[in-house]
């Protein structure tokens, strides 16, 4: 019997030890870390964390040339500064359809830190619903990723229209993988005003869920994007496919519309209320919405990009209340606003992936009107008011690709030319690189001393690296 019992243990083990491959095949994988190109990655089953920071450091100098002897000039300066130092956090959650993002902006203040957070149910790739704050799809140049810019800095004209980061729901989707002939996205977000004479939206901020705080009052913001890249995904502001793909053609088409609904308090754009808040609920009686449309266009062939983008917005401002504006005979105040603009960027490889060189022109035509303080009639010349000042840029710039995105220097050159208008003696302009200077009124003789332009002189150079 014990020889039997031997026999019979012997056999047990044997299929044991047989049986062992199989079952550790048919085990649960464990997790995996693996450090990529760009970042690290974790992941095990029906969980995956990317971690990828980016940093900019950056040396600038400014030189301003504001002529004339109420000009603006000696506010030059030479500056280091870490432009951009963010984390971000992406993956997915129990399944790869259940997908989040989270990017954290170091340079940010406390109430701007997180730039991304959201949650997406990518269901299928024809419709997928997104909830929580992101950069807002309306405009190439704001939507492409800082790291992947032709120049260090996006455009002057790029910076007086984009919409910035924002809080909402939207659905977004594809029509073809690789090559995808439709893209879409179409969201409601808040609508949360940059500024009384800046109508564009600024959502950023942590917020909070009541209306006298001046954030949310039932401000709305409405926004769709529409792109098309028939021969291939274009994705960056530079061709950096390399020799063995950079003779394929890509070119792709985008179309951006966004309303935007909010209160506003400008005392020089509406006199007769200057925005005042009605004493019961402390919401302004002034309200305006914004239209603003762009359409862009990309091609890429043999390192060669080029993208250009034109951009108009309308801005319609209203009273609400007792207070209903009335223009008097001077004409003072204005219906509306209206600004338009365009973008040219064109970049070349001269070493596949290892140098480019590029060069930018832009365009910013604002719109100025009659000044609410004139008097035409004894002053018949100090009747325009601007917000901001007509624009030129231009731009070279040269990148040394060390180890792609995640090592790269870039040296730019830019010039701006702002030609202002009249803003009264106070009042200041919006600017992008500096605060503009204004063309006073006539009640003093300041007119003759001030300038009508002011000119800037701009060098960048950048270290990047993503890890």
């Amino acid at each position: 019997m014990s020889n039997w019992l031997g026999v019979a243990g012997g056999m047990a083990l044997g299929a044991a030890l047989l049986a062992a491959p199989a079952m550790a095949q048919d085990a649960p994988e464990g997790p995996k870390t693996a450090l990529g190109n760009k970042g690290l990655k974790f992941s095990t089953d029906g969980f995956e964390l990317n971690i990828t920071t980016r940093v900019q450091a950056r040396l600038t100098y400014q030189n301003e040339v504001g002529n004339g002897e109420t000009g603006t000039n000696g506010r030059d300066f030479v500056n280091f500064r870490i432009r951009r130092a963010k984390t971000k956090f992406s993956g997915y959650i129990f399944d790869k359809q259940f997908q989040y993002a989270l990017q954290l902006a170091w340079t940010n203040s406390s109430q701007e830190l997180i730039e991304d957070a959201y949650f997406r149910w990518a269901w299928n790739p024809y419709l997928n619903v997104g909830v929580g704050q992101g950069k807002l799809p309306w405009n190439w140049e704001e939507h492409t990723s800082s790291g992947t810019q032709l120049f260090v800095e996006r455009g002057y004209v790029n910076s007086a229209f984009n919409h910035g980061f924002a809080k909402g729901l939207w659905i977004d989707g594809r029509v073809g993988e690789d090559t995808p002939w439709v893209k879409y996205w179409v969201g409601v977000y808040n609508g949360v005003l940059k500024g009384n004479t800046d109508f564009r939206n600024s959502d950023i901020k942590m917020n909070s869920e009541s209306f006298s705080d001046g954030v949310v009052d039932g401000d709305m913001m409405f926004n769709l994007r529409l792109e098309t890249h028939p021969m291939g995904e274009v994705k960056k502001m530079y061709d950096d496919r390399g020799e063995d793909k950079y003779s394929d053609v890509l070119f792709s088409v985008g179309l951006g519309v966004n309303w935007l609904i909010t209160g506003f308090n400008d005392a020089l754009l509406r006199p007769d209320t200057g925005g005042a808040p009605a004493p019961s609920s402390s919401r302004n009686r002034t309200s305006q919405d914004t239209l603003s449309v762009t359409l862009d266009g990309h091609f890429r062939w043999h390192g060669l990009s080029a993208d250009i983008a034109w951009y108009w917005r309308h801005t319609d401002l209203h009273n609400k209340g007792r207070n209903d504006f009335r223009p008097g005979q001077n004409k003072a105040g204005v219906a509306d606003l209206e600004d338009m603009g365009f973008t040219f960027d064109i970049g070349y490889f001269i070493l596949p992936k290892q140098l480019l060189v590029g060069v930018r022109y832009n365009m910013l035509n604002a719109d100025d009107f009659w000044d609410s303080t004139s008097t035409p009639t004894t002053q018949p010349d100090a009747r325009k008011f601007g917000i901001r000042p007509d624009t030129t840029e231009m731009g070279l710039t040269v990148s040394y690709f060390v180890h792609g995105d995640n090592l790269r220097l870039t040296f730019d050159v830019l010039y701006v030319d702002q030609q202002l208008a009249f803003k009264g003696t106070t009042a200041s302009q919006l600017g992008v690189y500096n605060s503009p200077p204004v063309r006073g009124a006539f009640t003093d003789g300041d007119v003759f001393k001030s300038a009508d332009h002011n000119s800037l002189w701009i060098v960048r150079l950048q270290l990047q690296w993503i890890f």
